[in-house]
């Protein structure tokens, strides 16, 4: 019975693809990073305006730029206990439109999470709008991407790449290779081992070196630009191929749960990064996951709740009873069956 989640690994030794189009960074960190400086080239940002519900590591650009987070509480999700889209905290005539910025996501590659309507106004006022597509990165005509002055996606959390994001909207751009990606790339070779059944590797060692990545990239990551070899793994990936086994076995996790509550529906372009779902306490959510990993099953909570959050947002209830179900190309439907039986088993109480 092999696991299920968890960091991609190396699967493919891809052909040469040196010659570069684009902006591709290390991370969603730097291309943020890198935003900023381009914004502050024509004018003067004090403010950004971001959703209560989120990375709190996407904060970090902005806080080390000096530019004050004023957060949003705003989402469409499909469950009466959360409020309506129309509740949003933040209106477009509060804002300092010359120097403000407005971040939006579309969440986990679903449709329509966030209301075009008022980040449409948000444009009219002139704020700069900056959208996170990491979650939507595979939509089909996605129409944010009209309305944003920048744009930037993670790569790595799409496919087994070492790092990479790509930006939209940044000119002029000087880079520098990221210094520290030697370990990271052994451990993503010692886990295509580990899966392909080598028992003489130690889960704990890549799982270390997984984690000393993360923690570096937390601290030292503007001006890098995404390596060579994750740059040909991008560009020589079949995203035909991702898209549909994303949707297979998004739409079987659909079918099959028991009166689990969504996100979203799963319309034509939508093609999902995770499936979230949501149960009705934190406690009930734990134990799902519990047996899930004592069923080798790896599903993350989105996100660790940042300490600034006002206790009066609804972002509170989402960070509580949220968790984020694997789909990608990974893994089949019969894996889906597995992750469906649990959670149908151990979870049906949590949902009423």
């Amino acid at each position: 019975m092999r696991e299920i989640g968890s960091e991609f690994w190396l699967e493919r030794k891809p052909a040469d693809t040196s010659q570069r189009e684009g902006c591709f960074v290390l991370s969603g960190r730097t291309a943020i990073d890198l935003i900023i400086q381009d914004i502050a080239k024509t004018r003067s940002v004090r403010k950004v305006y971001m959703p209560a519900w989120g990375c709190d590591s996407m904060l970090a650009p902005f806080v080390s730029r000096g530019i004050e987070i004023e957060l949003y509480d705003s989402f469409k999700i499909q469950d009466s206990r959360f409020k309506s889209p129309e509740t949003w905290n933040l209106k477009p005539e509060t804002t300092d439109s010359c120097e403000s910025i407005l971040y939006v996501t579309n969440y986990f590659g679903y449709e329509n999470t966030i209301d075009i309507e008022i980040v449409k106004r948000f444009k009219e006022k002139g704020v700069v709008i900056l959208y996170d597509r990491t979650h939507s990165f595979l939509m089909d005509d996605d129409p944010y991407l009209e309305l944003a002055d920048y744009s930037f996606a993670s790569i790595r959390k799409w496919m087994g790449v070492i790092g990479g994001a790509v930006v939209e909207g940044v000119k002029d751009v000087a880079l520098k290779p990221c210094p520290y990606l030697e370990p990271k790339e052994s451990a993503m070779r010692m886990k295509q081992a580990y899966m392909a059944g080598d028992d003489s590797v130690d889960k704990q060692i890549f799982l270390k070196l997984y984690g000393e990545f993360g923690h570096r990239l937390m601290e030292d990551y503007q001006n890098y630009e995404m390596d060579d070899l994750s740059y040909a793994l991008y560009k020589t990936e079949d995203f035909t191929a991702v898209r549909r086994k994303r949707r297979e076995n998004a739409q079987y996790l659909h079918e099959k749960l028991k009166g689990v509550r969504f996100l979203g529906e799963l319309t034509d372009k939508a093609v999902p990064l995770f499936v979230p779902i949501f149960f009705n306490t934190i406690e009930q959510r734990n134990a799902v996951r519990k047996k899930l990993i004592e069923a080798q099953i790896y599903c993350p909570i989105h996100w660790p709740k940042p300490a600034q959050i006002p206790a009066n947002y609804e972002a509170n209830k989402i960070y509580d009873t949220e968790l984020s179900l694997i789909c990608d190309q990974r893994y089949t439907t019969d894996d889906m069956a597995r992750m469906a039986a649990v959670i149908n088993e151990h979870g049906s109480d949590g949902f009423n």
